[in-house]
């Protein structure tokens, strides 16, 4: 497993934007041949070569000369993780039988965009909920476009999309509630009876920043730092409040601030702008996600309770793309499992979010060793408590 690199949505801080439906009467999108030249028609494009006959001139030529060369930029269909691991698997073992005969298209999840100078390499996601694309379409919707690229170089590629696809591009600003959603879908996952993983061991210590940018110029933001075992605390104590069975963590908090701080996070001029943890960082414009951790092979859950081949952290991650994707689609916010039924696709080319009852236990190797050391830290952070404005804070109730 030594040799499958990390799932490219891992690791890496992606600026956010929402795409509109890409417009390609010429041909399928997710095809091997459309995305060779698009990738040949954007290469030309960062070289600033001739394009039928017009120079095209790279305005920041300076700016990206640091970078060397672009040695490569290849566009690719993107599968889920299974579909990573099957692609690389077979790179090492041609003739391994256990791999998943499914063509790419049939569990494409968008399209992965590399850019390969000789100093340094950048990607962009552009993603959708998985599933087999609509035949015969003009349109292809991949809604959630996700940037790591320098200023320059990221005006180029968001040009192109614009010119080569008629799209519209716009940054995606999360609101205060999706962020707080996001949260309480990790820790809703981790304290599920059948969750053998803990919050103390995958959130461990959880920084909250709230902004007031229509109250006041003196305080620009105020951060919030909790250890992961208090996190576990606060979600207790918000399960024992009145109507807060949704999010007990928010609603915990917001009573901790309001007695001690006599703050409301109620307040339409105080905003969640930041979240973070090690499992993601999460900002109302940047995301930033780390590999989940798998079941161990040892793993025996507790007596009645069904075994999963799923982690709680993977379905918690799972959880948090479809919200994603369906908030850069403007199909609504995150939904509660009480609503993940409900028909709210508005795109021809999305399906139903992917389930995960069938996911194999092999990972990348980026997060290979993660169960340890996020145990390790744990317990070398059971001691802290919050830090509000650089002082310490008891979060105990």
């Amino acid at each position: 497993m030594a040799d499958i690199p990390p799932y490219p949505l891992y690791h890496h801080t992606y600026r956010l934007y929402r795409l509109s439906p890409l417009h390609h009467p010429a041909g399928p999108l997710l095809a091997d041949r459309g995305l060779r030249q698009h990738a040949a028609r954007l290469r030309d494009q960062l070289q600033g070569d001739h394009v039928r006959g017009v120079h095209v001139d790279v305005a920041r030529a300076a700016d990206t000369a640091r970078l060397g060369p672009l040695s490569a930029c290849a566009w690719e269909i993107l599968g889920d993780e299974d579909a990573w691991i099957d692609r690389h698997r077979r790179s090492v073992d041609p003739d391994a039988s256990q791999l998943s005969s499914e063509p790419a298209t049939a569990r494409a999840c968008g399209i992965h965009v590399t850019l390969d100078y000789e100093k340094q390499s950048y990607n962009a996601l552009l993603l959708r909920e998985p599933g087999p694309p609509t035949p015969a379409q003009a349109f292809t919707a991949l809604p959630l476009l996700l940037v790591r690229m320098p200023g320059p170089i990221r005006d180029i590629f968001l040009d192109y999309l614009r010119t080569a696809f008629d799209a519209h591009i716009a940054p995606l600003k999360l609101p205060s509630s999706f962020l707080t959603s996001s949260l309480e879908t990790y820790l809703r996952r981790l304290s599920s009876p059948s969750s053998t993983q803990t919050i103390a061991d995958i959130i461990r210590s959880l920084q909250v920043q709230l902004a007031f940018p229509n109250t006041t110029t003196l305080l620009k933001h105020l951060d919030i730092s909790i250890a992961g075992p208090h996190v576990a605390g606060f979600v207790r104590h918000g399960t024992l409040m009145h109507k807060t069975h949704d999010q007990p963590f928010t609603a915990a908090l917001s009573s901790y601030l309001t007695h001690h701080l006599a703050l409301d996070m109620s307040h339409p001029n105080l905003q969640v702008t930041k979240i973070s943890c090690s499992s993601f960082h999460l900002a109302t414009d940047r995301l930033k996600l780390t590999a989940p951790d798998t079941l161990a092979d040892t793993s025996v859950p507790d007596e009645g309770v069904t075994s999963q081949e799923a982690s709680a952290a993977q379905l918690a991650v799972s959880d948090f793309c479809s919200s994603l994707i369906r908030e850069a689609a403007g199909t609504g916010i995150f939904l509660s499992e009480d609503l993940t039924n409900d028909d709210r696709d508005e795109i021809s080319s999305s399906t139903a979010s992917a389930t995960v009852s069938g996911r194999k236990r092999a990972v990348s190797s980026a997060a290979a060793g993660n169960n340890h050391q996020k145990r390790v830290k744990a317990r070398r952070g059971q001691g802290n408590g919050s830090q509000v404005n650089g002082h310490g804070t008891t979060l105990d109730f």
